[in-house]
């Protein structure tokens, strides 16, 4: 896992857990970011490697170690993010969820994805099925859909599948950002998890930062990584 910082040293920290596949060099993350940035917080980001067998191993326990040297972080997570830092155990000050991945959506569920989940082996033959800029975002750049994951093997969705089954109970102070539109994670996961008053809907595709009405939304974002459910619920 690679972890980045940007910002100030001196301003509170932000962790920012990445989805899967988001890389901070591509421009719309790290447009978000640098906004974080600008409003006053130092912005450490963990990229997760994209195929796993271990989700707790592989992704939840690097991210709570980081952040065990950070003082009391608001966290950002999204998508895969959302799912790790759902299961970490974290000194946050807010936690404030992007998509977050919670479950797959319809398309991604059924008899013939369990069997391939059944096979043994780590092979990357079944396509990931993110790799459509009109589901991810309009602000999503050629360069960040080639850079995502194409393919993902059996023992991914063996682990991942385990992870949602596996989620805590949720945060009672979180506040998530989604849209009803997303076809990459399932919004009824979402919808089950979290209530309405602390879920802040936008119009676009699973990636806020690439979403046509992101600049909208970061006030709200922002508020919300300062304040937590204060900030969205009156």
């Amino acid at each position: 896992m690679e972890f980045h910082t940007f910002g100030e040293a001196s301003d509170p920290d932000c962790l920012f857990v990445l989805g899967w596949g988001n890389r901070p060099a591509h421009e719309p993350v790290r447009w978000l970011i640098d906004r974080i940035a600008a409003d006053g917080w130092q912005v450490h980001t963990a990229t997760l490697p994209p195929h796993v067998t271990d989700v707790s191993e592989q992704w939840v326990r690097p991210v709570e170690s980081y952040a065990a040297d950070l003082d009391d972080p608001a966290v950002l997570a999204h998508s895969a993010g959302g799912l790790t830092v759902a299961h970490a155990d974290l000194d946050a000050v807010t936690t404030t969820y992007l998509s977050p991945w919670w479950g797959d959506p319809p398309s991604r569920q059924g008899p013939i994805v369990d069997l391939f989940a059944s096979i043994p082996g780590n092979a990357k033959l079944l396509p990931s099925g993110v790799s459509d800029r009109s589901l991810i975002g309009e602000h999503a750049t050629d360069e960040q859909l080639a850079d995502g994951p194409d393919r993902v093997s059996p023992a991914f969705l063996r682990a991942t599948k385990r992870a949602h089954r596996t989620l805590p109970e949720s945060d009672d102070e979180a506040v998530v950002f989604c849209s009803l539109t997303d076809r990459v994670v399932s919004t009824r996961a979402i919808g089950q998890r979290m209530p309405a008053a602390r879920t802040v809907l936008y119009d676009g595709g699973h990636e806020l930062f690439s979403s046509r009405s992101r600049d909208e939304h970061v006030p709200t974002l922002l508020s919300a990584l300062e304040r937590g459910r204060d900030a969205v619920v009156s």
